[in-house]
């Protein structure tokens, strides 16, 4: 592999997306089981109102981290399919290479901000 920009090795951000990659699918595991620990104590022990309305909102809860994990996950996974095409770190609409701060904070983009910018306004 070669490098992003400004000489940063691709070998060390393909172990670091991996290593994101692979925590976040450890919460979406642990969140998964949380919530059917939930489901299933209110299978259980339905108590009353307020404990029923209780667990819904955690449960609830739970699911939104979830789809967000989810989420995360395959955009880093995306990630890690275009560090190996080579296209990662381009911008996918005019093809210059995305700032390495950008890269930082969301390895998954695809596009540099102002062709982001662009994209959110057009929609």
């Amino acid at each position: 592999m070669t490098s992003v920009d400004d000489g940063v090795d691709l070998e060390q951000v393909a172990a670091l997306l991996r290593q994101r990659h692979e925590q976040t699918v450890e919460q979406i595991r642990v969140q998964t089981a949380e919530s059917h620990n939930l489901r299933q104590a209110a299978r259980h022990e339905p108590g009353d109102v307020a404990d029923a309305g209780s667990l819904i909102s955690d449960t609830a809860q739970h699911d939104i981290v979830t789809a967000t994990l989810t989420e995360q996950a395959e955009r880093l996974s995306a990630a890690l399919d275009r560090l190996r095409d080579g296209s990662f770190g381009l911008c996918g609409t005019c093809g210059q290479q995305i700032p390495l701060a950008r890269m930082e904070i969301m390895p998954w983009a695809t596009h540099c901000i102002p062709c982001q910018q662009r994209a959110e306004r057009g929609r």
